[in-house]
């Protein structure tokens, strides 16, 4: 009777311990899966030893998913062999009591202790690590780090010939074997994650509208930002000093084409401020002498391309 007694309170305890390393397998599959790689790398730069050991398994990921897979397995295999058995026993005084045969006994106590077991380790094992696991992935990836390191060693061999045999079919499904952590993501995928960093606080609405933005002028034309050649607010070349000046002092721009005849014919552009510095050292020359050279650009240039232009060749905006 009493040695009964300590062989069910052992194998609840085993069955208790497998649980938790389910759970703990869990959750690192998860963990490691969600944890941000550039997170990781902030916290190497800061001599992080944890975060240098989750650098080599977001770097090899596809060899640790196959280790948590394993530990999984292997739990699941031993927590159905002696997960049954251990917990029937509980139940089977009480079948007795009630007076079901034998064999009635045996079968309803396997199955209750089936279903109990598999809520158990669905609940605690899997639904409840998984969760965690997203939630807090960081933390829970530097917990599980070093023994997931230690099991992937443990257990190489088996590991590297089920990686092998599952490379092997994916790559006759046509499927290319990526160990890739964080894929580069798409412009619509980044706006995603911005619109749900703003949803949950984490930048400002300001910050959103900036960040849309940079898309948003990677997409445009040189033809968005010209300015009609009816408005254009212009200098002649030829036209008296003082005309022009009364033009500068009237239209309050920083910047004006200078055009020779009409507005066809634009040979270049000033800057007010050269002219105002000058005529803070009374030494003002004619308009000739303050034109800076300008670019020509279809309609169609991107903005990005003129952009660069001008930053190679050290020409002013023309607008």
């Amino acid at each position: 009777m009493y040695g009964n007694y300590l062989d069910d309170i052992a194998g609840i305890s085993i069955v208790i311990v497998l649980i938790l390393l389910t759970a703990f397998f869990v959750a690192a599959e998860f963990a490691i899966v969600k944890v941000r790689s550039t997170r990781i790398d902030e916290m190497i730069s800061k001599g992080n030893r944890r975060a240098m050991a989750a650098k080599k398994i977001v770097t090899h990921l596809n060899a640790y998913l196959s280790t948590t897979q394993l530990g999984i397995t292997i739990t699941a295999l031993i927590l159905g062999w002696i997960g049954e058995p251990a917990i029937s026993h509980l139940f089977t005084p009480a079948f007795k009591w009630l007076g079901l045969s034998l064999t009635g006994t045996k079968t309803l106590s396997a199955v209750i202790s089936f279903l109990v077991i598999t809520f158990i380790n669905v609940v605690l094992g899997e639904l409840a690590p998984k969760s965690i696991a997203i939630q807090k992935a960081e933390k829970i990836t530097h917990l599980v780090v070093y023994p997931l390191i230690w099991f992937n060693r443990l257990m190489f061999p088996f590991i590297w010939l089920l990686n092998s045999a599952s490379n092997a079919v994916t790559r006759l499904l046509g499927v290319r074997v990526s160990s890739d952590h964080d894929p580069a993501l798409t412009e619509e995928e980044l706006r995603l994650i911005l619109s749900e960093s703003y949803k949950s606080g984490e930048i400002n609405q300001t910050e959103l509208r900036y960040m849309n933005r940079i898309f948003d002028f990677d997409e445009r034309t040189s033809r968005e930002i010209m300015v009609p050649r009816t408005e254009i607010v212009c200098l002649y070349k030829d036209a008296p000093f003082e005309d022009s000046l009364n033009t500068l002092r009237n239209e309050k721009f920083t910047r004006f084409p200078v055009v020779d005849g009409d507005k066809d014919n634009v040979v270049g552009m000033i800057n007010i401020k050269d002219i105002f510095d000058d005529f803070l050292n009374k030494d003002i020359h004619s308009l000739e002498n303050y034109i800076r050279p300008i670019i020509t650009v279809i309609e169609t240039t991107a903005i990005r391309s003129l952009f660069e232009k001008c930053k190679k060749k050290a020409y002013t905006w023309p607008f």
